[in-house]
């Protein structure tokens, strides 16, 4: 029998575009007895926290099968009850790389595939009011059009950063003005707004302007606030992008908090958490939405019935995906010509396990720590 003999993570650093700071991200290797491994490259769920987490949670994995992700989900579950649990989605998207790889069969297909061309928008960074590739209402509009120009069947906007309610609105109806006919248009402000009273305002604008959905307007997640704005806006609310865990977020569903869910592999316990999140949603009549973009998204994506966007994201006008760094090899992207502009999809992963081959070089290149972590 064949078991986990040992976790690396790979701590790397590097300079996005655009940006005076460092950004900092991880990877994990699993490797077993047997010589077979899988991988993944984390990045959204940023150190230093989920670093910690992944190292305390890759100790439970030692020695165990790896085909126990389901044990091994719950496992985790329990042993990090006491925190948010982010820790253990990069360590189940790889168990799931390492499966894959194992049985020479990428993980849509381990998993059940529903659809093999994923309808996709585009999710942008959040710009500087007055300054920058989108420093007003019209440049987000611009670049709006563009995205949609060059295949995006939707767009999502992250407003300019301390953006007041106003300000809000008013990339709302530049945006909904221009894209009118064309594409499907939402916002995400983050949780920025304070009050209900704001949250309306910009819900009413919502609605003006025929907008797909909005997501996370409003402070804190209480159903009672998020069921008197699905009362009073007949945009469809999107939350629980920041609710876990599992339980969690469907209890706020039957509350009646939100109409669409929320589920991220990274944040929501992997690829494992993710497909549980969709099924509880299938079985409330909900829809769910994948957070972020990689291929482990695309993947889940595939397998699940109940979904409607791909999220492409986050996007800037001048400098790409400079949240991404460029750890992928050979052609893979999450940039604007992902899309193919005669359906406004994108593609499906088609090696085994993830289907993506990292750029090994790059990562030890900027490697700043490595964790081993064996018997």
């Amino acid at each position: 029998m064949s078991i986990i003999r040992s976790v690396t993570l790979t701590e790397f650093a590097w300079q996005p575009p655009g940006s005076n700071r460092q950004s900092r991200k991880f990877a994990v290797r699993i490797d077993t007895s047997d010589d077979e491994s899988g991988s993944y490259v984390a990045l959204w769920s940023a150190p230093p926290l989920a670093v910690l987490q992944t190292i305390a949670a890759a100790r439970l994995l030692i020695g165990q099968d790896p085909r126990d992700r389901e044990r091994l989900w719950n496992l985790a579950a329990r042993a990090h009850a006491k925190n948010d649990r982010i820790g253990y989605g990069a360590l189940d998207i790889a168990l799931w790389d390492l499966a894959g790889r194992t049985l020479g069969q990428p993980i849509w297909a381990l998993l059940g595939r529903q659809r093999d061309r994923l309808p996709a928008y585009v999710s942008t960074v959040s710009g500087r009011k007055g300054t920058g590739a989108l420093g007003s209402a019209q440049a987000y509009a611009d670049y709006a059009e563009h995205c949609v120009d060059h295949g995006a069947l939707a767009y999502k906007f992250h407003g300019f950063s301390g953006a007041s309610v106003r300000d809000e609105m008013e990339i709302m109806r530049a945006v909904g003005e221009r894209l009118a006919g064309r594409a499907d248009v939402m916002t995400d402000p983050g949780k920025g707004l304070a009050t209900v009273a704001d949250a309306l305002r910009l819900g009413r604008v919502c609605d003006e302007v025929g907008a797909f959905w909005w997501e996370d307007p409003l402070r804190g997640d209480a159903p009672t606030a998020h069921r008197l704005l699905r009362e009073r806006i007949r945009t469809p609310l999107l939350i629980t992008e920041f609710v876990r865990p599992l339980e969690l977020r469907t209890a706020l569903a039957i509350d009646g908090g939100t109409d669409l869910l929320r589920a991220d592999p990274e944040l929501d316990m992997g690829i494992t958490g993710v497909m549980k999140s969709a099924h509880a949603a299938e079985s409330l009549g909900l829809d769910l939405e994948v957070h972020a973009g990689g291929p482990a998204q695309r993947h889940c994506m595939a397998a699940i019935r109940n979904t409607n966007y791909y999220e492409l994201g986050l996007l800037d006008p001048e400098l790409g995906n400079p949240a991404m760094p460029p750890v992928y090899a050979e052609g893979y992207n999450e940039t604007l010509s992902a899309i193919d502009p005669s359906d406004g999809c994108v593609s499906l992963p088609d090696g085994p396990g993830l289907g993506v081959n990292y750029d090994t070089d790059w990562i030890d290149a900027h490697t700043v720590a490595v964790h081993h972590i064996t018997e």
